[in-house]
């Protein structure tokens, strides 16, 4: 017998939530159609990060390709963290390793920033060994990491290389994000920290964010302080129907349409 392979259905709690977002933005505006558009795909996005060195070596290699005339000029860089796809594949596994042992906990996400203004990009995940301080692991890495952001946005973030902010959150936290939870906060992180040189390459990990052909990047508000613009979603308890993929395509339009007319 031929095997079919089944869509894979969006947990209905979750897509409830898109749902009333969704209705919530046609009316409001509250966030970018961009951004609520990606919500649906963050159930997804620890797979991408741990995804085969293969696909990521590949993703990664057209990055830089696609931006080779792109200038990124500097502070000396140390030949381990420069920004190549030897090092790039070293320390996304270096990353998936750290975290097939100690998890979550010992992960945070990445948030680039300009500084003029208020919308921080998710640009990747960075992990570190037990002994080794969030505040190390993100000076040690802060070149390839930066980069990163530029290449990654280069309309946003490249015209700020060199003094773009970089800002950690609680490792695969992006759901809690999107629905603006204020229990979760941003930190802000700084290029130079004591001893930062002195921590090896493999004990921190770095996985860029590596965009689809339809994304448009996943990102949110916040105050200069990390925290929230916008007020918590909340979720109701009650039963309700749950929509269709049709349904949710139309209010997608929907949404995309109402912020192209209102701006953003």
């Amino acid at each position: 017998p031929v095997s079919q392979t089944k869509r894979k259905v969006m947990p209905p709690t979750m897509m409830l939530a898109l749902v009333l977002q969704l209705c919530l933005l046609v009316s409001t505006h509250a966030f970018n159609a961009a951004n609520l558009f990606n919500v649906g795909r963050l159930e997804n996005r620890a797979c991408k990060t741990s995804s085969s060195s293969v696909f990521a070596t590949n993703k990664w290699d057209m990055l830089i390709d696609e931006d080779e005339d792109l200038e990124f000029n500097g502070p000396p860089v140390t030949r381990d963290m420069k920004y190549n796809v030897f090092n790039i594949k070293r320390q996304r596994e270096n990353f998936e390793s750290i975290k097939a042992v100690a998890g979550a906990d010992l992960t945070n996400d990445v948030y680039a920033r300009d500084a003029e203004k208020d919308t921080f990009w998710f640009i990747g995940k960075v992990a570190r060994v037990s002994d080794i301080p969030l505040e190390k692991a993100m000076a040690r890495q802060w070149p390839m990491i930066e980069e990163h952001s530029a290449r990654l946005r280069p309309v946003d973030l490249y015209p700020k290389f060199g003094s773009l902010q970089l800002w950690t959150a609680p490792g695969d936290s992006e759901i809690d994000v999107a629905y603006c939870k204020p229990e979760i906060v941003f930190v802000q992180m700084f290029r130079d920290v004591d001893d930062s040189s002195e921590v090896r390459n493999m004990e921190v990990g770095f996985a860029g964010e590596l965009y689809e052909s339809d994304e448009e990047g996943f990102r949110t508000k916040r105050t200069n302080d990390g925290k929230a613009v916008k007020q918590e979603i909340q979720i109701p308890s009650d039963n309700q129907r749950q929509p269709t993929n049709a349904e949710l395509d139309e209010m997608m339009k929907e949404l995309a349409q109402a912020e192209s007319d209102g701006g953003q």
